[in-house]
């Protein structure tokens, strides 16, 4: 079962947030964060590479029903949906790029993390718990540390 550590992540939303580094499987990744209706309009659109990041996550200021699509998004992406208590809504693997078709996320979603599809089956496989661990570049991996040297501004 997936878990976040939905505490922390409140305070991700409220933040003036643009990256995050987060842990899931205790693999650190590091994850561009939309956490206002525009950026989370946007989301990955027009973007052909994550690099230097691993992701996106979305934090909503509450639990609701979300529907996502690839509409200008060419990256093919695993989406996982949580909700407000860190618990796993459910999982859409593999997301077509460019399909306008609906991605049904279910109810009751707070938090939704976007990956490289296929780019973290160790992840996906066994996944357990997923917590935030910094926001904007204070880090506390020394792994991450060292991955990022700078913090971008918003995208």
């Amino acid at each position: 079962m997936f878990l976040l550590e939905a505490i922390t992540l409140i305070s991700l939303f409220n933040a003036n947030c643009d990256v995050a580094a987060i842990k899931i499987e205790k693999r650190p990744l590091t994850v561009m964060v939309a956490n206002d209706s525009d950026e989370r309009s946007r989301g990955l659109m027009h973007r052909r590479v994550l690099s230097p990041f691993d992701g996106m996550i979305f934090a909503f200021d509450s639990p609701r029903h979300v529907r996502f699509w690839m509409k200008d998004t060419p990256l093919p992406l695993d989406i996982l949906f949580f909700d407000g208590n860190g618990r796993l809504v459910s999982l859409h693997r593999n997301a077509v790029p460019l399909d306008q078709a609906p991605i049904d996320g279910g109810s009751n979603v707070q938090y939704v993390v976007e990956l490289q599809a296929g780019g973290h089956p160790d992840i996906l496989a066994e996944p357990n718990i997923l917590e935030l661990n910094a926001c904007n570049g204070i880090f506390v991996d020394e792994h991450l540390r060292n991955r990022t040297s700078t913090v971008p501004q918003r995208f």
